[in-house]
């Protein structure tokens, strides 16, 4: 089977529900190549360190979590968005984004993945955004020490995270929803959530926790959206396959 740009696009439409989502991202297909597919690569963010990369792989279809068009953000091809769009242009590389679709998907998705790595279970889908349910409430086996939950997160997620102990010090339910989910805290309290994990600390977050009583732990908003290209690379690879690459910068926030 020769893959095409139609046979993938088709099939992450279709497998994340792209057009469902209301978003800030422009979801989709936004840069197309010249139709065919022969190695695809992933990442979190379409940077250009991530397309030169990508071009030096040989990848000519890149998924990202964090795409290029943004709104009207490429209203004007100049500056940064002429290097990025031109780049992937001249390379021949078609730039497939999914922003709320990966973080919300309740088997690739970034929270379901992260509960996954976490032993998170009995998962329900919660926490609104803008009109959309992007995270997950479930549970522990069994209560742990805040300390262990943390020492888990190091392990699993990333070493480099901060946390606040204003909840139990023992934890079984949990709140997931990665990245720069930390003005949701009080929704997690008001959950019954023990603790919540997300990426990106903040003041406002921060606020929230001590006022909730509230456990919080901020993994790095880059570490927390890694796993669903992850899982959707393996998926991808599994489903066409053709050579899938994972690039990952491990940045550190």
């Amino acid at each position: 089977m020769n893959v095409t740009t139609q046979h993938v696009t088709r099939f992450l439409d279709s497998t994340l529900k792209t057009d469902v989502f209301r978003d800030t991202s422009n979801n989709g297909l936004q840069i197309a190549n010249d139709g065919t597919v022969s190695h695809v690569a992933v990442g979190v963010d379409a940077s250009l360190r991530f397309l030169k990369e990508a071009a030096k792989q040989g990848a000519d279809f890149v998924i990202c979590h964090h795409g290029i068009s943004w709104c009207d953000s490429l209203k004007r091809i100049a500056g940064l968005n002429y290097e990025l769009v031109s780049l992937a242009i001249r390379r021949n590389i078609a730039l497939y984004a999914s922003h709320l679709p990966l973080d919300a998907h309740p088997q690739y998705g970034n929270n379901a993945q992260l509960c996954h790595a976490l032993g998170i279970t009995r998962l329900k889908p919660a926490f609104g955004y803008h009109g959309e349910t992007i995270g997950f409430m479930g549970a522990l086996p069994q209560a742990i020490p805040f300390r262990a939950f943390c020492a888990r997160v190091a392990e699993k997620v990333n070493k480099a995270f901060s946390s606040v102990a204003f909840g139990p010090e023992k934890v079984r339910t949990v709140g997931v929803v990665s990245g720069g989910a930390s003005d949701m805290v009080t929704q997690a309290a008001e959950l019954g959530a023990d603790v919540f994990l997300t990426g990106e600390p903040s003041l406002q977050g921060y606020n929230q926790a001590e006022n909730a009583g509230m456990n919080v732990v901020f993994a790095g908003h880059y570490a927390t959206e890694v796993f669903g290209i992850r899982a959707l690379a393996k998926r991808i690879a599994e489903k066409f396959r053709i050579p899938v690459t994972l690039i990952d910068f491990a940045v550190p926030y």
